[in-house]
């Protein structure tokens, strides 16, 4: 089954590495796979050791059986690509290059998420790809992310826009002399060629209406299926876990479900880190030959910092697994992975191909790549 998998977190928690690392282990398992950020910053591009992934996803290319693609969102082109879509021969030209979109397309909040959305249901409609990996914005633009469909036919279907707007009755479009006056009288206010530019603009955008309409409904009904799972990385700090569970909440109130939680740079188990100290003691030990004056002393001294680091690295993870326990409780109880804390970031294929095999539970076995009919078009 063709799938997206989402994943939401606040900012700094290394949402835009797992995502990344998650599409290696898809890949590792045989997918074709397309990572896809929103993100403006090149982080995804430094991850993958690509000069710079643009609209169109590029191959990205590795140790894995799979395919591993890569692409950042570009807002205007696919916007472009919307209005090329739906609308009628030139139509799209003229809206673009009409002053008035520009600025609203600039100055509009959701417009980047709602065109996020679009990118995805692109992608996972795109016949080359099993599975597209979406890393998301920071939490509170994920949720506006979520919620841009829902906007977007909220705008077509609302009042002003109808009885005032829209391209077909509207008043700015009206040859009756009221709709002359009104016309004159707002031109004195902002200017005749922003008059002129804005009724160029809702002419022009004559018929789309039905059409956007049409395909957030299809968007919205991808976002809260089965084949669209979400996923939330955080640290296990305080405030972290604290703007985690809201996200969840977000989720869970949206009658979304919580697949998995990932728990980024939590401090190694105490088991290991124990197994690591005693080891360390016994070189330190074995290295005091008899007769050589260390003996006792030397054991006195160095059991001492390691009991200490013992019991505070002990106290660091009892501390972690109580709250990300909550996080998981107040969630409904998903699956919590654990990716260890790491002396570098994870930077390049070899780190995402170490990390993915941590994350190797969340992705499940896939056949290997295949060839598929292409879906018809509606």
């Amino acid at each position: 089954m063709d799938e997206a998998l989402l994943y939401l977190g606040s900012g700094g928690v290394g949402k835009t590495t797992v995502a990344a690392a998650s599409a290696v282990a898809a890949a590792r398992d045989g997918a074709r796979v397309v990572v896809l950020t929103i993100d403006p910053a090149r982080r995804l591009a430094e991850t993958l050791d690509l000069d710079g992934p643009g609209d169109e996803a590029r191959l990205v290319t590795g140790p894995w059986p799979g395919e591993l693609w890569a692409a950042q969102l570009q807002p205007t082109a696919t916007l472009a690509e919307v209005l090329h879509r739906h609308g009628r021969p030139g139509q799209a030209e003229r809206i673009l290059a009409n002053p008035t979109f520009q600025a609203i397309t600039h100055a509009t909040p959701g417009i980047s998420e709602y065109m996020a959305v679009e990118r995805l249901h692109q992608l996972h409609t795109d016949p080359r790809f099993d599975l597209v990996v979406l890393d998301t914005p920071p939490s509170r633009h994920a949720i506006e992310f979520l919620d841009s469909p829902q906007r977007l036919c909220r705008f077509v279907d609302n009042r002003l826009y109808r009885t005032v707007l829209a391209p077909r009755s509207g008043v700015l479009r009206s040859a009756s002399s009221a709709g002359r006056l009104a016309l004159r009288a707002l031109s004195r206010l902002v200017g005749m060629e922003l008059v002129d530019n804005v009724v160029r603009l809702f002419a022009d955008l004559d018929g789309l209406d039905q059409g956007f309409r049409d395909r957030a409904a299809e968007i919205g009904e991808l976002l809260t299926s089965s084949r669209c799972r979400y996923r939330i990385v955080t640290t296990a700090r305080p405030e972290t876990v604290a703007e985690a569970t809201w996200i969840g909440r977000s989720l869970i109130d949206r009658g979304l479900a919580v697949d998995a939680v990932v728990a980024n740079r939590v401090a190694p188990s105490f088991a290991a880190a124990s197994s690591v100290a005693s080891s360390a003691s016994s070189s330190v030990l074995s290295s005091s030959a008899p007769g050589s004056g260390s003996g006792s002393g030397a054991r006195s001294r160095s059991s001492g910092p390691m009991a200490a680091n013992r019991a505070e690295l002990a106290a660091l993870a009892a501390g972690e697994a109580e709250l990300l326990a909550g996080l998981a409780d107040a969630l409904g109880d998903p699956q919590v992975l654990r990716v260890q804390e790491r002396a570098r970031m994870a930077r390049g294929r070899d780190a995402l191909v170490e990390l993915a095999a941590e994350l190797a539970p969340v992705t499940p076995p896939r056949p290997p790549a295949r060839t598929r009919l292409p879906r018809p078009t509606r």
